[in-house]
């Protein structure tokens, strides 16, 4: 395990990151299993009435500045992109009131992930350096809201086998092998990209580089329990 950050800063908002087959559900099972403080956050649900506020705040602060941003014949954002915009605009503020509440906050889909999958899939438009100083917005938004990132990964063989032998359905779990490594590759691209943007707005931030190809999940908890302060 290897580990990036200028200054040690307790954590309270830890976010698991990796690529497909890497372990992240299977560790924050473990995590949650084996400390009390520790406790999984999704973030805020489009579909749930208690959360219409947030969507309809962030998304209001959203639609100026998006359409500030120059199409030229690209796509739309579906309305799942844009939730997700919303949620990466509006989540940092309710993550550092939920953090002061005391414990350990795990997101197995966190910043990271929106980000990735946003910058990954959605519309060209966001893709063109026109969009730079958009997504630099919404990465000043996350300082100091996330503290702690495990990135866990192995090699890409060794996901391969995990896609393809689990019984959950994957979008590339039927490739060819040469397919799946490319996906997996340009995910890890992505999330250095970002890593590296988070990074650059808050010197804080850690980065917990973890090879889960070799060691068991509960060997890897052993590791982190006492990164959380457990």
């Amino acid at each position: 395990m290897t580990n990036h950050g200028s200054f040690p800063r307790r954590t309270r908002v830890a976010e698991v990151v990796g690529p497909a087959g890497a372990g992240k559900t299977t560790l924050c099972r473990e995590l949650t299993r084996r400390a009390a403080r520790v406790r999984i956050e999704n973030f805020p649900d489009v579909h749930k009435p208690a959360d219409a506020p947030f969507f309809l705040s962030n998304g209001l602060q959203l639609i100026p500045r998006l359409l500030a941003l120059p199409r030229n014949g690209s796509r739309r954002l579906t309305r799942r992109e844009f939730a997700w915009m919303s949620i990466l605009n509006g989540w940092p503020a309710l993550l550092r009131k939920e953090a002061e509440r005391g414990g350990v906050i795990v997101l197995d889909q966190g910043p990271v992930y929106l980000l990735a999958e946003t910058r990954l899939f959605g519309p060209e438009y966001l893709k063109r350096d026109s969009a730079h100083r958009f997504w630099q917005s919404l990465f000043q938004r996350w300082d100091a809201a996330l503290h702690t990132v495990f990135y866990l990964d192995a090699d890409n063989e060794v996901l391969l086998d995990r896609i393809r032998s689990r019984g959950q359905e994957h979008i590339v779990k039927a490739e060819s092998k040469t397919t799946v490594f490319e996906f997996l590759d340009r995910y890890r691209a992505e999330y250095e990209f970002i890593l590296s943007a988070l990074t650059a707005k808050d010197r804080n931030l850690r980065i917990l580089r973890i090879d889960t190809g070799n060691r068991q999940t509960q060997a890897i908890v052993e590791d982190l329990l006492p990164e959380l302060g457990c």
